[in-house]
């Protein structure tokens, strides 16, 4: 009897130990991180939302939720590093949800917030008008300015010079 008691021990500590092995054996999907940068922006401007921690060269779907319901989806392949990146431009006011599903079963989101464009009133920054000029041409236009006025310094002597004989 006690052969049977130690039999039925040790085939039910085999089992145990045995299948809980098989459980830590299986692999989950790795954790995956969505980040909007920037995570306001103004009706019209561009946020990008990068998520990492995906299986390389996955499939997967963007979809974009917002105020009113689904606005867009879009598929996607995973890079070689496990990172997928989805542009969104500020459709109207409100808050949007970017979420990645791929798939393998991994997903993730990220928050969007789009404010309305300033009215200019109550001390909001001007909308951004032309293009930065670069240095060099800055430069390049105050010599010009300054070869100029020794020109016409020279001239001015020049002349003073000769109405003196």
């Amino acid at each position: 009897m006690l052969k049977k008691i130690l039999a039925a021990a040790a085939i039910t500590a085999a089992l145990v130990l045995g299948g809980s092995s098989a459980a830590m054996a299986q692999t989950y999907p790795a954790q995956v991180g969505c980040v909007a940068n920037p995570a306001t922006i103004v009706v019209g401007q561009t946020s990008v939302v990068t998520c990492t921690g995906l299986s390389p060269n996955a499939t997967g779907t963007f979809t974009v939720t917002g105020p009113s319901g689904t606005v867009t989806t879009r598929t996607i392949t995973t890079d070689a590093q496990g990172k997928a990146t989805f542009s969104l431009v500020g459709p109207a006011a409100g808050n949007y949800t970017v979420s990645l599903v791929t798939s393998n079963g991994q997903s993730g989101s990220a928050t969007v917030t789009v404010t309305a464009a300033s009215a200019g009133a109550g001390g909001g920054s001007l909308p951004p008008t032309g293009t930065d000029v670069p240095a060099a041409a800055i430069w390049l236009g105050v010599g010009a300015i300054g070869i100029g006025g020794i020109a016409v310094a020279a001239a001015v002597a020049r002349r003073r010079a000769a109405s003196n004989r």
